[in-house]
């Protein structure tokens, strides 16, 4: 069967494993010298196989610089995904290729994504050097997709400079984004009462910054001195920034992403994520593995 062109979007993800399976070792291997050739079609596919469970080796990544990858979380509302599409202009004018994989819930009619970062995101979908791609999250704990683990080597793999994680409106215990990322930014909002939500959460505790999104709204100020307090009471917390942005405008990302690449990278592995969580995370991720019954998701390649 010909590798190219195939994966249909309405074919469950165990099906086109074994689609994969059945085909030439030729037609595997154009597959992933199209991938190393930078077509954007096959990182779809790609993306798409390894999500579904397939072992495809990673090729060799050309430089040593890998991909700086940065969580965005927050509770729903918080303006996760409008801050997602200041970053990107932010980064396409740095001349930086950047990669988004936004966590969506789960569709009752499809089993994929619902797609409505997709929808809330600001770019130009014309631009190689921005790629989207839409995950559901499958009931997966944390309030990412267990299929982020995977994702990210392979964008990396590809030559994104920058990978932007979104997860869903997240609630207390709901770390497992940590676990694969650099920089988490946390986002609260003004009068929402996030800000006692978070301090009750284990999210304030690992995020390596905060931002005060629609920071032009009344309470701005009363938010970050409530955080910063909160931030007091935690037993060897470092101190963390605390921004001022509001994505709608790009009023403070500049300085939000200056800030980011200034802070050290951290060691995804080795971030203070309770042991117990991980176990639950690891129990979540398995009982969300993909089977023939669940739809691949769409991105705007595949």
């Amino acid at each position: 069967m010909p590798v190219a062109g195939w994966l249909p979007a309405h074919r469950g993800s165990g099906i086109l494993a074994a689609m994969f399976a059945d085909a030439s070792s030729e037609e595997q291997e154009s597959l992933l010298a199209r991938f190393a050739a930078g077509e954007r079609r096959a990182l779809a596919q790609v993306l798409t196989l390894v999500e579904s469970g397939v072992q495809l080796p990673l090729p060799r990544k050309a430089g040593s610089q890998r991909a700086r990858v940065v969580g965005i979380t927050g509770s729903g509302g918080a303006g996760k995904s409008t801050l997602v599409g200041a970053l990107i202009g932010h980064l396409r004018g740095q001349g930086l290729k950047v990669a988004v994989l936004a966590c969506d819930p789960q569709s009752p009619l499809t089993g994929g994504a619902l797609l409505g970062d997709r929808i809330r995101v600001q770019f130009d979908p014309a631009d190689e050097h921005v790629y989207f791609r839409s995950l559901s999250t499958r009931g997966a704990y944390g309030g990412i997709s267990a299929a982020v683990e995977s994702a990210i080597p392979w964008l990396d793999a590809f030559g994104f400079d920058v990978i932007l994680v979104e997860t869903v409106g997240v609630g207390q215990d709901q770390l497992a984004v940590r676990q694969y990322v650099d920089t988490l930014v946390l986002l609260v909002t003004p009068n929402t009462g996030d800000e006692v939500q978070w301090e009750k959460a284990g999210v304030i505790e690992v995020a390596d910054l905060v931002v005060v999104n629609k920071s032009d709204l009344p309470g701005a100020d009363r938010v970050r001195q409530q955080l910063r307090s909160a931030l007091t009471l935690v037993p060897g917390a470092p101190e963390i920034p605390i921004l001022n942005v509001t994505a709608a405008t790009g009023a403070g990302v500049p300085e939000l992403w200056q800030t980011i690449v200034t802070e050290p990278a951290q060691a995804p592995e080795s971030q203070p994520v309770e042991q117990a969580e991980r176990d639950e995370h690891d129990a979540h991720h398995r009982a969300s593995e993909p089977d023939a019954h669940d739809a691949p998701h769409r991105d705007d390649g595949g």
